[in-house]
């Protein structure tokens, strides 16, 4: 598409004329020299002023190409967005053999908290478009489930298809956070690293303690939120009746909020799948998607052209002057030869 950038530049093109119109012409107070012998031999041809539009073409011209050039002509390209600067998230997920409990539910039936956890979770995966997402699953250990990707697609079904057994049995928490961080550190990124940390324990197996995991995430250079899972109530079925047990005993949710606010993050509180889902859009409020619309037009100028256009005209006009002036001047030159 063409346009001009500076289109409020074409308000000059009468100004030479405006000019012209304000200002008085130029007296002129030369005697004219007296060549009485010489008048018979000027032509009535020689004498005749150039018509007015002879006089004014070519100045016009250049006016005109100098004013186009200063509205700036331009071609602007088609729509090309723009590669943003992302966030890089990585999710830590327990495995452990806690994760099995059925105390929550999924579309209302009943499940167990990884059923709940991996299937809300990928649905937050796909959703941050244009984001770096890595996951970790840990249990007696932790291991890199997928490095940091921008295939969320893939990585939202290989949450779907984690299974406990994958790691072990217990939870090595410590562990995660340690590699979680580890992952994490010294990327080139405009915004904080985040870790996502979802646990329904605490740390009871693996090399980094709790003190030691805590240290860590004070040091580092990333963000942690913790999410602990699972319902603060439970009915069980026992040899004397149905009795109410706390199924989340084992969370250590001071630990957890501890981590998360040496951080700058926040620790949250899923007991069931509606406030696990508002987790996950608080999560999107806090580290949101960055706007993926904003788009450049290449635009190339064509300014060159009508300026180049006026200094071809203006060489033109001095080429045309100075050879009237020669062509005056030998004319002279023979007319007063003549005469003598």
């Amino acid at each position: 598409m063409f346009e001009f950038a500076f289109i409020w530049a074409w308000l000059l093109l009468p100004l030479p004329w405006l000019v012209r119109w304000v200002m008085p012409a130029a007296k002129d107070s030369q005697i004219p020299l007296a060549l009485p012998k010489a008048a018979r031999f000027i032509s009535p041809r020689q004498v005749q002023q150039p018509a007015m539009w002879r006089m004014w073409a070519f100045p016009a011209l250049i006016w005109l190409g100098l004013v186009g050039a200063l509205a700036q002509p331009q071609w602007v390209g088609e729509p090309i967005s723009i590669a943003q600067e992302r966030r890089e998230m990585m999710i830590a997920l327990d495995l452990s053999g806690s994760m099995q409990a059925d105390d929550m539910t999924l579309n209302g039936r009943q499940a167990s908290r990884l059923q709940a956890a991996h299937h809300i979770l990928a649905e937050f995966i796909e959703r941050r478009h244009g984001d770096r997402i890595g996951m970790i699953v840990y249990a007696d250990d932790a291991y890199v489930y997928s490095p940091l990707t921008n295939d969320l697609n893939s990585l939202a079904q290989l949450a779907r298809e984690a299974q406990i057994g994958l790691a072990g049995q217990r939870t090595a928490l410590g562990d995660a956070i340690a590699l979680s961080i580890a992952t994490l550190t010294d990327l080139d990124s405009e915004h904080t690293p985040v870790v996502v940390m979802l646990t329904d324990g605490m740390i009871n197996t693996g090399a980094i303690e709790a003190d030691e995991a805590l240290q860590l995430a004070r040091n580092s250079d990333v963000r942690i939120h913790t999410i602990g899972i699972g319902a603060d109530e439970m009915v069980v079925q026992g040899l004397f009746g149905d009795r109410r047990i706390n199924p989340s005993a084992e969370l250590d949710e001071q630990f957890l909020s501890a981590i998360a606010h040496s951080t700058g993050g926040e620790y949250f509180r899923a007991r069931n799948e509606e406030e696990m889902r508002r987790v996950y859009e608080i999560l999107d409020q806090l580290e949101p998607v960055m706007d993926d619309n904003e788009q450049l037009r290449p635009r190339t100028s064509w300014a060159h052209w009508p300026l180049s256009v006026a200094f071809i005209i203006f060489i033109i006009m001095l080429s045309i002057n100075s050879y009237r002036q020669q062509r005056r001047a030998r004319g002279e030159h023979s007319s007063s030869r003549e005469v003598s």
